[in-house]
């Protein structure tokens, strides 16, 4: 009994191999056509995180602590979320200590903020420069969606290489079938040129006219390449 049970058990795995040989066999002799999709995407960034100084050294006639509250109230005044979109950078060394004079420690300190459009950005400065807060400096930009955008462009990757195929095999007689095989390259997001705004010290005169700086911040693109084999019919 011992012996028919195990002869049963190595008929099965017999069988098991050479199903798995034919698959492999079936894949191999196909017709199929193998072709490329491209696609791209350039989304305007809603992440944009600039870099406020307050040095304590531009301020004779104010302490570092009244400057800070004046800068918070006037980021408050304009809509943006203090808790969310302001944080101190590198809170473990906040404070540097800079002697102009051995004995006259003076104390930098940098902020983080966030905005969400080149508009804002550029009221943003605005404002700190009538208050007297003049280094600013932008760091990077970000798209908060990039997820979904690169979602899009797998799709309309994914549509391009299928027309591509179907162009291609009926133009020698053959209609496409099911997908076989897909791979992706790794999306690149690209964004160059990001300006660095930094601006002159010193208040503004009572009597010049104020405007917002223009600033403008070039696309992040999005892009994707597929690789699909399409059986050929």
């Amino acid at each position: 009994m011992k012996k028919l049970m195990l002869m049963a058990v190595c008929s099965l795995m017999v069988l098991g191999a050479a199903s798995t040989k034919v698959v492999a066999q079936d894949f191999l002799t196909k017709h199929y056509i193998e072709v490329s999709g491209r696609a791209h995407k350039d989304v305007a960034p809603d992440m944009i995180h600039m870099t406020i100084t307050i040095n304590e050294k531009d301020y004779k006639n104010s302490s570092m602590a009244s400057v800070e509250k004046k800068m918070i109230g006037k980021l408050q005044e304009m809509g943006i979320d203090i808790k969310k979109d302001l944080v101190v950078k590198d809170m473990a060394s906040n404070f540097k200590h800079y002697f102009l004079i051995k004995s006259d420690p003076k104390l930098m300190k940098e902020y983080q903020l966030t905005v969400h459009s080149a508009k804002q950005a550029g009221e943003v400065i605005l404002a700190l420069e009538q208050l007297g807060i003049s280094e600013v400096s932008v760091d990077k930009v970000e798209c908060s969606q990039i997820a979904k955008y690169q979602d899009e462009v797998r799709v309309a990757a994914i549509k391009s290489a299928k027309a591509r195929a179907t162009l291609l095999s009926e133009a020698v007689g053959h209609t496409i079938g099911r997908a076989m095989h897909i791979s992706e390259n790794e999306h690149n997001h690209r964004t160059s040129g990001m300006p660095q705004v930094m601006m002159v010290k010193g208040n503004l005169a009572e009597d010049q006219v104020v405007r917002v700086p223009e600033i403008e911040f070039e696309k992040i693109r999005v892009e994707t390449t597929v690789y699909v084999k399409f059986e050929l019919k």
